[in-house]
C-alpha cells in the first residue's frame, strides 16, 4: 500500500496546486493532510472548500487550525509581537471562513493509523503523538535519545507529521520518521513546497521518501504582500527564502 501525505497548507492555494498535480504522479491508494490547512495565508475559504467534500482523502487538524476554531484570540494573552500578529491573523482569517467551514475543522481528526499487515503500521499526526503542536514539536536538531522520549510509546514502524516547515526522513531506533511538511512556506533554507511517499512493500519492509515540487511562486508572495494580512510581507519573505520571516525567534 502506498500513501501521499502533505501539511502546512496554509492557506496557499498556488503551492497546493503544484503539490496536487505531483502526487497524481505517484498512483498512491490513499491521500493524507497531516494539518494546518489555514491560517498564515490569504486563501482560507478555498482551501477548505477543496477538501471539505472529498471522499478520496483523510484529513487531520492541525495546531493553526484549532486556533480558528477555538478562538485563540479571546482567550490568550499575546506572548510577544510575533505571537500577537498570529492571534490578530487568526481573528481575521475567521472572519473569512462560514460557520460551516469551521464546523467542519472542528470535526478533523487528531491522528489517524493505518495497519497495511498485522504488526506493522504507519501512525500519523501533526506535531507530537501527544500535542497538537502549541507546546511541543520534532525538530531535527533534537538527538535520537530526545526524539525517542516523545514517541517511545506509540506502536508503530513509521511516524509521520508535518507542523515544523522542513521534509526529512530519519530512522530513530526501531521507528522511521517522516516530516512532510511544508506545502504553503518552508522554514529549512529550501522553499519549494514539499510532500511525502510512504510505501509499505510487506515483510515490515517501507520506502520513505521526502520530495520538493518545482515553480514559481513570486506571483504568491506577492498577493501575499498586498492581501488583507497584516504583515503580509512576513509570508511573502517566507515563501521566497524558505526561511522563517524572523530568524531571531524560530516557533520551534
Amino acid at each position: 500500500m502506498k500513501w501521499v501525505l502533505y501539511s502546512d497548507i496554509h492557506a496557499q492555494i498556488p503551492q497546493l496546486d503544484a503539490v496536487q498535480e505531483a502526487i497524481e504522479k505517484e498512483n498512491a491508494d490513499r491521500e493524507v493532510i497531516i494539518g494546518d490547512l489555514i491560517h498564515l495565508g490569504p486563501q482560507p475559504s478555498e482551501v477548505i472548500e477543496r477538501f471539505r467534500h472529498r471522499k478520496d482523502c483523510d484529513v487531520l487538524v492541525g495546531n493553526l487550525d484549532r486556533w480558528i476554531v477555538d478562538k485563540h484570540w479571546e482567550t490568550k494573552e499575546p506572548k510577544n509581537v510575533y505571537h500577537g500578529w498570529m492571534l490578530e491573523l487568526a481573528r481575521q482569517t475567521a472572519e473569512r471562513l462560514s460557520q460551516d467551514q469551521i464546523d467542519w475543522l472542528d470535526g478533523l481528526p487528531f491522528s489517524m493509523t493505518y495497519t497495511p499487515e498485522q504488526n506493522h503500521s504507519l501512525h500519523v499526526f501533526h506535531a507530537t503523538p501527544d500535542n497538537l503542536g502549541d507546546d511541543d514539536a520534532i525538530p531535527p536538531r533534537l538527538t535520537d535519545d530526545q526524539i525517542w522520549d516523545k514517541i517511545k510509546n506509540v506502536n508503530a514502524d513509521v511516524l509521520s507529521f508535518g507542523h515544523i516547515h522542513g521534509a526529512f526522513v530519519r530512522p530513530v531506533r526501531d521507528k522511521t520518521l517522516v516530516c512532510a511538511a511544508a506545502v504553503g512556506m518552508s522554514w529549512d533554507g529550501d522553499p519549494r513546497p514539499s510532500y511525502a511517499t510512504i510505501e509499505y512493500l510487506g515483510d515490515g519492509k517501507w520506502d520513505c521518501q521526502a520530495k520538493r515540487v518545482e515553480g514559481d511562486f513570486e506571483p504568491q508572495a506577492k498577493f501575499c504582500e498586498e492581501s488583507w494580512m497584516p504583515h503580509g510581507d512576513r509570508v511573502a519573505k517566507m515563501i521566497r527564502t524558505g526561511y522563517f520571516w524572523n530568524p531571531d525567534h524560530m516557533p520551534h
